[in-house]
C-alpha cells in the first residue's frame, strides 16, 4: 500500500497553515492498494480511514473519512472544524478488510509537509489554530530594529558626572567599576566560583543613544530594542533592582521619556526588555545587601515582598535561576507580584504610558502561560497596538518547556518571537554546517505553523546580546571551541574576509524574508567578540568597518525599496544543498522577488528558477539573465548571490522614443552670423544660435537635443547649485529677440497669465532677488530677523515701502516671462524639426536659495537657517578625503508629510520645459549620504531617501514620467530595485561600460547610451590616456561608431566627441571650481562634423 499527503498543499489540506478558530478544515488523503485483487470499483468497501486528532490535555478523536475513486487511487476526504484556539495533532489511520492497521503521519524530524506511510504510529501533522488579533502593531510590522545595550552604545556629555554620584547607591554587594577607556574591550573578574566580582561600566546613556537618533533614522531604523534599562547592580541590568525607575547611571525618566518622544518624531518605536522570572538580589525586593530603604524578602519572612520568592521552609534558603545566587527566582503565582506588574499603575503599563510601544519577554519559556496572557490583558488595556515579543530559542508554536506544550502563539499571549528557530539554521547553513534543505524546512514549517501575524512579524535576529558576534560566528574556523575566557579571540585578515563574503549572504537573507529584522548594536560596524562579556564592547565610534556598514545598509536599502510589504505568497525554491532561495509574491500586482545565494566558498552554480513575471531584472550584480521556454538561468558565484525581481511590462516611466542625440549645452553655442557676417544671435542664448543648432541637429538626423540645468548657475557658474530650483538662467536670454519682441509690443496678458501660473515659485523668487539686493548680496540667513523667515505679506509690506526694491522684484519677473518665452519658442522650433529636448534637475539646490528660505521646514536646517547636515560622498576609490558638497539635504519626512507637493511642482515645471528629464545622482533617491556641519566628511552617515514612494505620487498626477535617471557610480542593489520598480531609463556610459570592446557595446535593456559626460573625459581625451595620443582621434571614432551601432534604443552623444575634441575642451572636472563650463564650439567645426554623424545615423537605422 502507498499514500500521500502533502500538508503544505491545498490539495490536500485547505486553507493552508494555521487557521482562525471556527475554521473548517478539508484533510486529504490519497492511498493506492497496487496489492490488494479487489477490482478497483471494490476497493471503496475494502479499505477504511480515519482521521486521528490528539490535542494535548483532552486526548484523541477518530474522525471517519468518506472515500471517493480517483483514476488510479482512491481519496479519502474528511472537514473537521475547530472552536478553540488550540494546537492540533493529526495523522491517519487506515485499515483493510483483513484488520490490518497502517498509520499516515508526518516524517521523521518533521511536523509538515509529506508524510510516511507506517505500521506504527508515528509522528503526526501540526494544525495550529488561533484566534486573531483585533487591533495589529502596524508600527511594528515592517519594520527594521535596532538592538542597543545601553552602556555600551553611547555617552552623553554629562555621563560622568552622573556615573560618579550613580555608583555611591549600591556601596555594598558586588564591587562597582568606571570604565574610562570607551575603546577599552569588556572583561570579568571572577571568583575561584566563576562569580563576577567587579561590574565594570562604561557609561553609555538613554541620552548618549537619543543623541543617536539621526544616525539611526539614517539607516533606515523603525524600532529599538532596549537591553534593561531599569535600576540594577550589574551592567547587564538582568537583575532587576527597582521596575519603576530608570538605572541612575543611563538617566531618568525625564530623559526616557524624552527619548521616546525624540524617537516618535523621527518614526522610530521603542520595545523594552523584562525580566519577570526573576529579580536581583540587590533589589528594592529582595534586599540582600541592604543598599535599599526597604524592608526585603532575603531580610524577613514579614516583608511584603516576601511571597514573591521561593524560599525552603526548613532552610530558609532560597531558589535562584539556575543556581545564580545573584538571581533569586520569581514565583509568577503570586498575586502581589502580578498586581504590582499588571495593575494600572503597574510596571508593564506605566511604562507604556511613559512611550514604551511593546515588551520584550526575557526567558518567556519560564514564565507560565497565564501570567503571560495576564500581561498581554494589562499591556493591550493600556495600548491597543502594545507588541509582546517572547524569546524563545525553538520553533514557538510548538515548544515543550518543562514537560508542557507552550500555546504562545494561541493568540491571547504572544505576539512575535525572536527568531532563533531561524538564525540557527541560516548560519548553520551559510557557514557550511547544514544543508540548504534543512533551511528551507525550517522556513517551510514555520511558515505552515506560525499564525500569518506571527510570521511576518518574526524578529529576525543574527547577532544578540546572548551570542557571540555574527562576524566572529562567520569566520572562526570552529565556533564551538572558541576561547571565550580571555577575550584575545579576533579573526585572521583572510577570515574576516570570509565573514564578511558570509555576513553579506546572511543579511540579504535576513532583510529579504518575511518579518521584522533586527540589527545587533555595532554589528554593522565590524565589532568582534566571543560570548559574554566580548559580544557586548562599546560601539566603536569613528572606527567603523565601512564593508560592514555597506553590507547591511545595501541589503536594508534594498528591503525598503522593493515592494516587499505587499507581498502575501511565500515559498522556498528547491535548488539543492548548497543553494538557497526563496521567494515573495504579490499576486494582486503581479510582482515577485526571488533571492538566492550560493554558501560555497570556492564553487559557482548554474541556477534555474521559474520565469514569474512578463519581466525580470537581476538586482544584486546587473547579470544579464537567460530566459528560455519560461525558464530564467543564471550563474552564481562563490559565496555569490542575485535578487531577481519579477514584474509587469507596466511601469511608471514613459519610454524615449528610439534614436540618437548630442549632449550640449546653451552656454556652449557659438554666435550666430548672418549672409552678411553681421552678429544673428548671440553666443550662449536662446535665439538664432540655438535655432541653428536645432538645424544643425536635424540635418544630422538627430531626435535628441541633451542641454544641462537652466536654472540659475552658483557662483562658479555650475548650474547644479544654483539659486532656485524653479527659476531659469535669465543670462541665456537673446537680448536682440527681446527687444524686437518689445518693439513689436509687450503682451500684458500673457505675462499676467505667466505671474499667475507660476506666482507659487516666481512671487517668493522675486522677493528674494529683491532682499538679495537690499542686502547687498549676503546668505539670507544672515538678513534681519524679519525678513529671514518667508511670510508673503510681511516681504511684500517690506518691498512696498521701498519702491525702488519693487522695482528689482518686478524686473525680476518679467525676466523670467522673457525667459519663459523665448524657451518655449526654441521648443517648438526643436519639436517642428523632430528634436526633443532633454533638460536635467540637479538633485540638491544651494542652501542660499530661494527654495531653503522659503520652505526651511523642507530641509535639514538648524535654528539659526544653518545646514544642519549637507550632502557630499565618503571617500571611495575616486576620492581619498570624500567630497563635501554643502547643499543641505532634505527633510524627506516633511516632505512626505506634504505629499511630496514641493518635488511635484518641481518636476511639473521640468515636464512643461522639456520632453524628457534627466534626474540627476539618482541614487539620492534611494540613499543618500548626509554630514553635519561642523564634523568632517567621514562623520556623516547614510541615510534613506524617499524611494519609489516619491515616484508613485509623480505617476498618479502626471501619468507615464518623462525620465531618464543618472544612475551613474555607486550603483547599489537598492538603486537597481528603485530603477526597476519604476521602470525608468538609466544611463550606460562607454567609459566605465562592462560591456564595451572593440567586438561591440551591449548595452544592458532600460538604459541610454552615452559615450560621455559633461563629468567625464572626452572619448579622444581617454582614448590619449589609454593608446596614446598618435591613435586618440582614430580610437575616439571606433568607440563613436560603437556606441551608434549598439542594441540600445536611444543614444547620446557628448558634441566635444562629435567633433573629436580633447579634454582641454572639457565641461567639467568634478572637484575643481576654476575654467569649468566655459567650452564654446564654432560653427566651422560643427559644419565639418555635421556629414559624419549624419552618416553614422543613417548607417545603424537612427535617423
Amino acid at each position: 500500500m502507498n499514500a500521500l499527503h502533502n500538508s503544505r498543499l491545498e490539495a490536500y489540506r485547505f486553507p493552508y497553515g494555521a487557521v482562525p478558530v471556527d475554521s473548517v478544515v478539508r484533510l486529504s488523503l490519497d492511498v493506492w492498494d497496487e496489492n490488494s485483487p479487489v477490482t478497483t470499483e471494490d476497493k471503496t468497501s475494502q479499505i477504511s480511514c480515519d482521521l486521528r486528532i490528539w490535542i494535548d490535555g483532552k486526548g484523541e478523536t477518530l474522525i471517519p473519512m468518506e472515500a471517493s475513486q480517483q483514476d488510479d487511487h482512491l481519496q479519502f476526504s474528511c472537514t473537521p472544524t475547530f472552536t478553540q484556539a488550540q494546537i492540533v495533532w493529526y495523522c491517519f489511520r487506515l485499515q483493510n478488510a483483513e484488520g490490518h492497521q497502517w498509520f499516515y503521519g508526518a516524517s521523521e524530524g518533521q511536523v509538515g509537509g509529506v508524510g510516511t506511510l507506517r505500521e506504527w504510529m508515528g509522528p503526526s501533522f501540526q494544525i495550529t489554530a488561533y484566534t486573531p488579533r483585533t487591533t495589529q502593531p502596524d508600527w511594528y510590522r515592517g519594520g527594521v530594529a535596532y538592538q542597543i545595550f545601553p552602556d555600551r552604545f553611547s555617552r552623553d556629555k554629562n555621563w560622568e558626572q552622573r556615573a560618579q554620584q550613580a555608583l555611591r547607591l549600591h556601596p555594598h554587594g558586588v564591587a562597582r567599576h568606571i570604565q574610562q577607556d570607551w575603546n577599552e574591550p569588556p572583561y570579568y573578574i571572577r571568583d575561584e566560583k566563576g562569580r563576577v566580582q567587579r561590574w565594570d561600566f562604561y557609561g553609555g546613556s538613554i541620552n548618549g543613544i537619543r543623541e543617536k537618533l539621526d544616525y539611526l533614522q539614517g539607516m533606515g531604523i523603525t524600532i529599538l530594542y532596549l537591553n534593561p534599562i531599569f535600576e540594577a547592580a550589574s551592567n547587564h541590568r538582568y537583575d532587576t533592582g527597582n521596575y519603576l525607575q530608570i538605572d541612575p547611571l543611563l538617566g531618568d525618566l525625564q530623559d526616557f521619556t524624552l527619548l521616546c518622544k525624540e524617537a516618535q518624531d523621527r518614526g522610530i518605536s521603542i520595545i523594552l526588555d523584562g525580566v519577570f522570572n526573576h529579580s536581583g538580589c540587590d533589589s528594592l525586593y529582595f534586599n540582600k545587601y541592604n543598599n535599599y530603604d526597604s524592608v526585603g524578602a532575603y531580610q524577613s519572612k514579614d516583608s511584603v515582598y516576601r511571597d514573591w520568592y521561593k524560599f525552603d521552609k526548613k532552610t530558609g534558603e532560597y531558589q535562584s535561576w539556575w543556581g545564580v545566587d545573584d538571581l533569586p527566582d520569581i514565583d509568577e503565582h503570586s498575586q502581589t507580584y502580578r498586581d504590582y506588574m499588571f495593575g494600572k499603575d503597574g510596571v508593564v503599563r506605566s511604562w507604556l504610558r511613559a512611550g514604551a510601544r511593546g515588551w520584550r519577554l526575557d526567558v518567556a519559556d519560564e514564565l507560565p502561560d497565564d501570567f503571560i496572557k495576564e500581561l498581554r490583558r494589562a499591556a493591550l488595556a493600556e495600548r491597543s497596538d502594545a507588541l509582546i515579543l517572547g524569546e524563545v530559542w525553538e520553533d514557538a508554536s510548538n515548544k515543550i518547556s518543562y514537560g508542557k506544550l507552550r500555546q504562545y502563539f494561541l493568540g491571547d499571549e504572544l505576539d512575535a518571537v525572536m527568531n532563533y528557530n531561524l538564525r540557527e539554521a541560516l548560519l548553520g547553513y551559510v557557514r557550511g554546517d547544514m544543508s540548504a534543505s534543512v533551511l528551507r524546512e525550517r522556513m517551510e514549517s514555520m511558515h505552515e505553523n506560525y499564525p500569518p501575524d506571527a510570521f511576518v512579524e518574526a524578529f529576525n535576529l543574527l547577532g544578540t546580546h546572548d551570542t557571540a558576534r555574527i562576524l566572529t560566528l562567520l569566520g572562526a574556523p570552529d565556533p564551538h571551541n572558541m576561547d571565550g575566557q580571555h577575550g584575545s579571540y579576533r579573526l585572521s585578515e583572510s577570515e574576516r574576509g570570509l565573514a564578511k563574503g558570509r555576513l553579506w549572504l546572511a543579511t540579504l537573507v535576513q532583510m529579504l524574508l518575511p518579518g521584522v529584522p533586527c540589527i545587533y548594536y555595532g554589528d554593522e560596524a565590524g565589532l568582534e567578540g566571543t560570548t559574554d562579556p566580548f559580544n557586548r564592547a562599546a560601539f566603536p565610534w569613528g572606527h567603523e568597518d565601512t564593508d560592514c556598514q555597506a553590507i547591511i545598509r545595501n541589503a536594508l536599502t534594498l528591503r525598503k525599496t522593493l515592494p516587499l510589504s505587499e507581498a502575501d505568497h511565500f515559498f522556498t525554491l528547491d535548488l539543492g544543498d548548497e543553494v538557497f532561495g526563496f521567494v515573495r509574491k504579490n499576486n494582486q500586482h503581479n510582482q515577485s522577488v526571488a533571492v538566492l545565494i550560493n554558501r560555497n566558498p570556492a564553487v559557482a552554480h548554474e541556477v534555474r528558477v521559474p520565469l514569474l513575471g512578463s519581466c525580470v531584472d537581476e538586482l544584486i550584480a546587473g547579470q544579464k539573465l537567460v530566459v528560455d521556454n519560461g525558464v530564467v538561468q543564471l550563474n552564481l558565484p562563490p559565496l555569490g548571490s542575485a535578487v531577481l525581481y519579477f514584474h509587469a511590462d507596466k511601469s511608471l516611466g514613459a519610454v524615449p522614443v528610439p534614436g540618437s542625440g548630442v549632449l550640449c549645452h546653451v552656454s556652449s553655442l557659438p554666435e550666430a552670423l548672418d549672409e552678411t557676417g553681421a552678429v544673428e544671435g548671440e553666443q550662449g542664448c536662446l535665439g538664432a544660435s540655438a535655432r541653428r543648432f536645432c538645424d544643425w541637429l536635424a540635418q544630422a538626423h538627430q531626435t535628441y537635443w541633451q542641454v544641462l540645468p537652466v536654472n540659475p548657475t552658483d557662483e562658479f557658474g555650475s548650474p547644479y547649485a544654483g539659486i532656485s530650483a524653479f527659476a531659469n538662467n535669465v543670462k541665456f536670454i537673446s537680448a536682440r529677440e527681446r527687444a524686437q519682441y518689445e518693439r513689436a509690443g509687450f503682451s500684458q496678458k500673457d505675462y499676467h497669465e505667466f505671474v499667475d501660473k507660476n506666482a507659487s515659485w516666481l512671487i517668493p523668487y522675486s522677493y528674494f532677488m529683491a532682499l538679495k539686493y537690499d542686502q547687498k548680496g549676503v546668505l539670507w540667513r544672515d538678513w534681519p530677523e524679519n525678513l529671514r523667515t518667508y511670510d508673503q505679506k510681511t516681504i511684500a509690506d517690506y518691498l512696498a515701502q521701498r519702491p525702488h526694491l519693487s522695482q528689482v522684484a518686478k524686473t525680476i519677473r518679467r525676466d523670467q516671462f522673457e525667459f519663459e518665452r523665448q524657451w518655449n519658442a526654441l521648443h517648438s522650433y526643436a519639436n517642428e524639426r523632430g528634436i526633443h529636448i532633454i533638460g536635467d534637475i540637479p538633485l540638491y539646490i544651494s542652501g542660499d536659495s530661494a527654495d531653503v528660505w522659503m520652505h526651511q521646514d523642507l530641509f535639514a536646517l538648524d535654528t539659526l537657517g544653518n545646514p544642519a547636515l549637507v550632502a557630499g560622498v565618503p571617500s571611495d576609490a575616486f576620492s581619498s578625503e570624500g567630497q563635501r558638497w554643502g547643499n543641505p539635504v532634505y527633510n524627506w519626512d516633511a516632505m512626505r508629510a506634504t505629499g511630496y507637493e514641493w518635488w511635484l511642482e518641481r518636476l511639473a515645471r521640468s515636464f512643461e520645459l522639456y520632453d524628457y528629464v534627466r534626474l540627476d545622482h539618482f541614487i539620492g533617491f534611494c540613499s543618500y549620504y548626509a554630514i553635519p556641519q561642523d564634523l568632517p566628511i567621514q562623520a556623516g552617515h547614510w541615510c534613506l531617501g524617499p524611494g519609489r514612494e516619491l515616484f508613485q505620487k509623480a505617476y498618479e498626477r502626471f501619468g507615464n514620467l518623462p525620465v531618464i535617471a543618472e544612475d551613474l557610480g555607486m550603483v547599489t542593489p537598492a538603486v537597481r530595485a528603485l530603477m526597476a520598480s519604476c521602470g525608468f531609463y538609466g544611463m550606460e556610459v562607454s567609459l566605465f561600460s562592462d560591456y564595451f570592446s572593440q567586438d561591440g557595446w551591449y548595452v544592458p535593456a532600460h538604459k541610454v547610451a552615452y559615450t560621455t559626460t559633461h563629468d567625464t573625459q572626452t572619448l579622444v581625451g581617454w582614448c590619449e590616456d589609454h593608446f596614446g595620443k598618435q591613435d586618440a582621434g582614430a580610437r575616439a571614432q571606433e568607440m563613436l561608431t560603437l556606441a551608434e551601432g549598439s542594441n540600445a534604443s536611444l543614444v547620446i552623444v557628448q558634441l566635444q566627441d562629435v567633433l573629436g575634441l580633447d579634454d582641454t575642451h572639457r565641461m567639467n572636472i568634478p572637484g575643481s571650481t576654476q575654467h569649468n563650463w566655459q567650452w564654446v564650439c564654432s560653427w566651422d567645426q560643427l559644419d565639418a562634423s555635421c556629414a559624419t554623424l549624419r552618416a553614422l545615423t543613417e548607417k545603424f537605422g537612427r535617423a
